[in-house]
């Protein structure tokens, strides 16, 4: 299913927000439009659990990794000696 939008401002709109949100068009008006429907009634309940996971589950692997700032071993940050003891 294909929905077009023709007023040219409100698909710059997406665009930009989508951009800078780091997702798709899609995405933008997917949320647009839920929003818009929790907000007049229209829907009332929230998107499955599964979902709802789903979607954080993508928001987390889009982060950047970062690597940690302590490059010492777990032992050297616990104090362990070579003998497991502090």
């Amino acid at each position: 299913m294909t929905i077009v939008i023709e007023d040219l401002q409100m698909e710059e709109l997406a665009q930009r927000l989508a951009k800078a949100e780091g997702v798709t068009v899609t995405e933008v008006v997917r949320e647009g439009l839920l929003s818009l429907a929790v907000t007049r009634g229209v829907v009332t309940k929230k998107p499955a659990l599964r979902e709802r996971l789903a979607t954080l589950a993508a928001e987390v692997d889009a982060l950047p990794h970062r690597s940690p700032t302590d490059n010492r071993s777990d032992n050297d940050i616990l104090d362990y000696d070579e003998h497991g003891v502090w």
